[in-house]
């Protein structure tokens, strides 16, 4: 099937927030799935996605405040504000209902988008994220992971030793570990406003008040959010399924991306 990418911006809160639609065409009405970046990724994180996935659906990608080509004029980045922000676009898109995917803190846009429009949502799949899902346990692992060091890079690096990657990944495939930096050398993310981003919170059973199928994808070598307790977090939702992707770390959607197309295409595509 051929495709055909759709970009442009929305204006929210003084802010303009940057979107890239793929579609086969003027009239295709197909389902949508919005994939939610990382604090390291913007839009084009999705190259690996984008080809297969938009064989079934649309597929909408977008670039939160202050990455990639949104701005942060108010310096203002929060789950909330990027709930907004992408109610927005779907509005601007006439877009009423979607699948949802959140990769590691597109996860907390998620859930906040989850809180403020419940009657949007189609399905949820949290990709090595926590999503606001926060237990006493991933709070602990991720206290101590903040306490080595957690995403801070100081002086040379070897290629392939970003934390979000699992070694084996660049001892595979050095190039793509490359591209991996590459495509997070871009910009510079609010972190500081990021931290802020991920200490809010969502209840579980106001995600399972949905009533609609939720997936958990968890890399093999997660450092950020161990893959056990993130499949303990599932295990709290009576809708919730989880996947494990071996040979990969906290983005199995870079490192091994057949296997996560696979698995988030089999449950979007499955009867709702």
């Amino acid at each position: 099937m051929e495709l055909f990418l759709e970009t442009g911006s929305t204006n929210n809160d003084g802010e303009s927030i940057y979107w890239e639609l793929a579609t086969n065409g003027d009239l295709d009405d197909r389902p949508v799935v919005v994939l939610s970046h990382g604090a390291g990724g913007t839009h084009a994180v999705w190259y690996q996605q984008i080809p297969v996935l938009g064989q079934h659906f649309r597929v909408l990608t977008w670039d939160s405040r202050g990455i990639g080509l949104s701005t942060n004029r108010n310096d203002a980045p929060s789950a909330p504000a990027a709930a907004s922000d992408l109610a927005a676009v779907l509005d601007a898109l006439d877009i009423e209902r979607a699948h949802f995917v959140g990769q590691s803190m597109g996860g907390w846009h998620t859930s906040a988008l989850v809180a403020e429009h419940p009657q949007r949502v189609l399905s949820l799949v949290y990709a090595d994220t926590v999503g606001g899902l926060w237990t006493p346990e991933l709070k602990d692992s991720f206290a101590e992971f903040m306490r080595a060091g957690g995403l801070a890079r100081q002086g040379p690096q070897s290629l392939g030793s970003h934390p979000a990657l699992w070694p084996g990944t660049a001892e595979r495939d050095p190039a793509h570990a490359f591209l991996y930096e590459a495509l997070g050398s871009f910009h510079t993310p609010p972190m500081d406003k990021i931290a802020t981003t991920i200490d809010w919170a969502i209840e579980h059973a106001v995600v399972d008040e949905l009533g609609v199928p939720v997936l958990f994808i968890a890399g093999e070598h997660d450092s950020l959010f161990p893959p056990a307790e993130l499949a303990k977090s599932c295990q709290l939702l009576s809708n919730g399924r989880y996947v494990e992707i071996p040979d990969a770390g906290h983005s199995p959607y870079f490192e091994q991306p057949a296997a996560w197309n696979e698995a988030v295409l089999g449950f979007v595509t499955q009867p709702q």
